[in-house]
């Protein structure tokens, strides 16, 4: 028989565990409005507004997008991912097909190159309160830690309670991908678009390298991988970065455009801007015009994504043109 004194201490342990991990998560996701049902992990075309339109947000009231930081790309992709795309970009406009089964051929990869690092920053930490850190939702993930979390508190670990704790949340952040969240009431507080069209095999390598970030991921334990194209990691590029600020289709770009600070529709940018002219924009910023003076400019530096990983998006652009919403 389990003494009262005993219970209170497994109770306090407990409600440490959801205070330090879940009830954040938890509270997020009951505010999330209903999002679409999961999307195939073939690519798709965009269609609709920015995030941040989608969101009532504007560019300059929110952080999303910007926390990719700088220094030379991370990208742990494989040598089969440059390959493909270096042969489409030889084979595009002369072999347009050709090209497509370059970029629609498949390797494995992990987490690492699905995880959402403009908005959460390389370490996962994001930048409170508008973009919440990933780090605890990650680390509830572990059912070792919610028994040493039940043991720190004073309490006898409990194996089954720290599983389902786990599990519990697993739920919380898989709604949250597939629904995104925002808190009522409170603009810029926990806001986050959904990311519903992460296949299933997406979101368990997801999973698996938050658990990597949260510190949490098991000694030894082999890296989950999802196989996946070029043409598919060029539309997340896009999806994660890009459309976060402009619109699938709309306003095309052009000097005047950008002078006005207006943000062009990404539907455009195979036709008004270069290869090398966007991979250069996103990896180094605008250059300007000989004898001007550089124009200020709110797009971001996206320097830790790799010539290849930009190629693919313009490719996924150009391959999967954007389409007006019906």
């Amino acid at each position: 028989m389990v003494s009262r004194t005993h219970g209170n201490r497994h109770d306090l342990a407990v409600l440490l565990v959801f205070l330090a991990l879940a009830i954040p998560a938890v509270a997020v996701a009951q505010a999330a409005p209903p999002g679409p049902a999961a999307a195939p992990a073939t690519a798709q075309p965009l269609t609709g507004p920015s995030l941040l339109r989608a969101l009532a947000l504007t560019v300059e009231g929110s952080p999303l997008g910007r926390l990719g930081g700088d220094g030379p790309p991370r990208s742990a992709l494989p040598q089969a991912f440059v390959d493909s795309v270096r042969k489409a970009l030889t084979l595009a406009g002369t072999k347009d097909e050709a090209a497509l089964q370059s970029l629609r051929a498949t390797f494995p990869v992990s987490g690492a190159d699905i995880y959402c690092r403009s908005c959460h920053g390389p370490t996962g930490a994001g930048k409170p309160p508008a973009i919440a850190s990933i780090i605890g939702p990650a680390r509830a993930l572990s059912p070792a830690l919610h028994e040493a979390v039940m043991k720190a508190a004073g309490s006898e670990p409990n194996p089954e309670l720290a599983k389902q704790l786990a599990l519990h949340a697993e739920e919380v952040l898989r709604e949250r991908l597939a629904k995104g969240g925002v808190t009522p009431k409170l603009p810029l507080l926990e806001t986050m678009p959904p990311f519903a069209y992460l296949s299933e095999q997406e979101v368990m390598a997801l999973e698996d390298y938050l658990k990597q970030l949260g510190g949490v991921a098991g000694k030894g334990a082999p890296v989950q991988k999802v196989n996946q194209s070029a043409l598919r990691i060029g539309e997340q590029v896009v999806r994660g970065t890009c459309r976060i600020c402009h619109d699938a289709t709309g306003m095309s770009g052009g000097h005047a455009m950008m002078m006005a600070g207006l943000v062009p529709a990404l539907g455009n940018l195979p036709e008004q801007m270069s290869l090398d002219g966007v991979v250069h924009k996103v990896r180094h910023g605008w250059t300007s015009m000989a004898g001007m003076a550089r124009p200020a400019s709110r797009m971001p530096i996206f320097a830790y994504l790799s010539d290849e990983e930009v190629a693919a998006a313009y490719l996924y652009v150009a391959y999967l043109p954007p389409q007006q919403t019906r």
